[in-house]
C-alpha cells in the first residue's frame, strides 16, 4: 500500500540524515535515562532471572559483585531472585550492549550523540581482558579477575579514553566503519581494520592525557589484543541511527534486533516500543577448542544492531565461503527497503549495503536476516565458545507482521 511505502520512506530517510558522533564517556547513572543503582540492564527482550540462561546469570553476577551490592554467587542469586534487583532491557534505555550487555549504574559508558536530532544513545566499554578467550563478564564470567577488570576500566581507563575523545574534538566513527568495510571487515564479528582505526583515532589524546609510560602501554596493548574494541562504540553508533527511523506511523522497518541468550526480539518503527519475540537459534561457526556444538548457548548479545543497519552479516556473512556471502548478501536486498549510502559492499564493486529490513517482505518471501555472532558457552562462569552465524527465528517477524496487520491504515 501507498501509506506503507511512503512511511518506509520516510523511516529511511530520518535514518540517513541521522549524525551520530562519540561525544564523551560518562557515568551510566548520569547519563542512561532512569538508571538506578538497582537496575541492570542486559541485552535482548525483556526476560526474568528463570528463564535466563547460564552465561546471562553469570552476568547478572557479575554486575552486583562489580557494584558491591553483593558479596558472592549466591547473595547475588538471592537478590534477583527476591525482586530487589531489576532487570530491563539496554534498548528500553536508548541503550546496547554486546553478548550479555550487562551495564549498572556504576559503569561508565560510551555517549554517541545524533548532532540532527540531539538524541543520545550509550554502550558499556569492552571489558575484554584481552587473554584471546573471552573470560569477561559479558560471556557470564564472575570470577575476580573479570572483576577486578572492570574495577580497572572505571579507575584508570575510562577517564583516559574520556580524555582522548574530547581532545579528539569528538569522533565520527562513519568513516571508520565505511573505510573498515572495505578493508574486510564486517563490523561486527571481525574488526581488524576498525578496532586500530578507532585506536588511531583516540591516540593523540591518550598520549597527552596518559601520566606514565606503564599504564600506556598498558592500554594499547589491551586494545591491541582486543579485536573487537571498536565494536561497543560501533554499536552505538548503530543505535543512534536506527533510533532516528523508529516511531513513524505505519512503518514496517526493523529498529531493533537483539537477543538475551533465551529469545530473539525485534521492534519496528511503526509498532513503537513493543517487542516481538522468538527463541533464539543456536550459532554455528568456529569453537574454542576442546568444545562441541552442544557447549553452545542460544544466541545472545545486542550486537545484531549492526545487522539491523547494514553491517555484520547482512554486509558479509562468516557462513561458508566468500561466494556463499555475497550470494547471502545479495539476497537481503530483497528483503530490505533500501541501500546505504555510508557502507558500501566491497565484493559488490561498492554497491551499498541493504538497509531496513521490512517485516512483510520477510514475511511474503520467507527470508530471514542474516547473524554474525559471538558463542556464549551454555554453563556461566566460562570463557567464550566461539564466533558463529545464524538466522533468527522466523516467529518475531510474523507476530509483528500480525500486529502491524491489526493497525488502522
Amino acid at each position: 500500500m501507498d501509506v506503507i511505502r511512503q512511511a518506509n520512506a520516510e523511516a529511511i530517510k530520518r535514518m540517513k540524515q541521522a549524525n551520530p558522533t562519540l561525544v564523551g564517556i560518562g557515568k551510566a547513572k548520569e547519563h542512561i535515562p532512569e538508571m538506578r543503582e538497582n537496575l541492570i540492564l542486559h541485552a535482548g527482550p525483556p526476560i526474568t532471572w528463570a528463564r535466563a540462561s547460564g552465561p546471562l546469570k553469570g552476568a547478572i553476577i557479575g554486575g552486583l559483585l562489580f557494584e558491591g551490592l553483593a558479596k558472592n554467587e549466591e547473595e547475588a542469586a538471592r537478590m534477583v531472585i527476591d525482586g530487589e534487583v531489576d532487570l530491563e532491557p539496554c534498548h528500553d534505555h536508548r541503550a546496547v550492549g554486546p553478548m550479555a550487555g550487562i551495564i549498572t549504574s556504576s559503569m561508565s559508558v560510551y555517549i554517541v550523540e545524533d548532532q540532527s536530532s540531539g538524541q543520545r544513545v550509550y554502550s558499556n566499554i569492552s571489558d575484554d581482558l584481552g587473554d584471546f578467550l573471552g573470560s569477561s563478564v559479558r560471556f557470564g564470567v564472575f570470577e575476580k579477575p573479570a572483576i577486578d577488570h572492570l574495577h580497572w576500566i572505571e579507575s584508570t581507563l575510562a577517564p583516559l579514553l574520556g580524555q582522548a575523545i574530547e581532545e579528539a574534538g569528538h569522533i565520527d566513527l562513519l568513516p571508520i566503519i565505511g573505510r573498515s568495510l572495505l578493508m574486510g571487515d564486517d563490523c561486527h564479528v571481525t574488526m581488524d581494520a576498525a578496532t586500530p582505526l578507532f585506536l588511531r583515532t583516540l591516540m593523540p589524546g591518550l598520549l597527552k592525557a596518559c601520566g606514565d609510560r606503564e599504564t600506556l602501554t598498558k592500554i594499547i596493548n589491551l586494545i591491541y589484543n582486543d579485536g573487537l574494541f571498536a565494536l561497543n562504540p560501533i554499536m552505538a553508533t548503530c543505535k543512534a541511527i536506527t533510533l532516528a527511523g523508529n516511531n513513524v506511523n505505519h512503518s514496517s522497518i526493523v529498529t531493533v534486533m537483539a537477543r538475551n541468550g533465551t529469545e530473539f526480539g525485534i521492534k519496528v518503527s511503526g509498532l513503537g516500543d513493543q517487542w516481538f519475540t522468538g527463541l533464539a537459534e543456536i550459532g554455528r561457526g568456529q569453537l574454542m577448542p576442546g568444545l562441541s556444538p552442544s557447549d553452545v548457548n542460544r544466541d545472545m548479545g545486542d550486537s545484531a544492531i549492526t545487522e539491523t543497519l547494514g553491517l555484520g552479516g547482512t554486509a558479509r556473512s562468516i557462513s561458508g565461503s566468500r561466494q556463499d556471502a555475497t550470494n547471502i548478501t545479495l539476497q537481503l536486498y530483497g528483503i530490505t527497503e533500501a541501500e546505504s549510502d555510508a557502507f558500501e559492499i566491497p565484493a559488490l564493486d561498492g554497491r551499498g549495503s541493504p538497509m531496513g529490513f521490512d517485516i512483510l517482505k520477510i514475511v511474503e518471501k520467507n527470508i530471514r536476516p542474516a547473524v554474525n555472532s559471538g558463542l556464549a558457552h551454555k554453563h556461566m562462569n566460562h570463557p567464550s565458545a566461539g564466533v558463529g552465524f545464524l538466522h533468527p527465528p522466523m516467529e518475531a517477524f510474523v507476530d509483528a507482521a500480525i500486529g502491524f496487520g491489526d493497525l488502522e491504515i
